[in-house]
């Protein structure tokens, strides 16, 4: 069974440090009635010379974990 991915929210945004692009995402939920809610911040997960490289860690990071908790 696969999680419905249109229920989440991926921000693989990485921020910059030390000269390099740090890979981490917020994974937020769209709720009918509620909002947006934050289900999970990963903090750092590795760092990347290239922004591109950051965010699909970072992108591909949060689709697994999220297969993991709802799949």
């Amino acid at each position: 069974m696969h999680f419905d991915s249109s229920m989440f929210q991926i921000d693989p945004t990485p921020r910059r440090a030390d000269g390099e692009y740090m890979a981490h995402v917020r994974i937020s939920s769209n709720r009918e009635g509620v909002g947006l809610q934050d289900i999970h911040e990963s903090g750092d997960l590795a760092g990347f010379d290239m922004r591109e490289d950051a965010v699909k860690f970072a992108t591909n990071w949060a689709m697994e974990w999220l297969e993991r908790r709802y799949g």
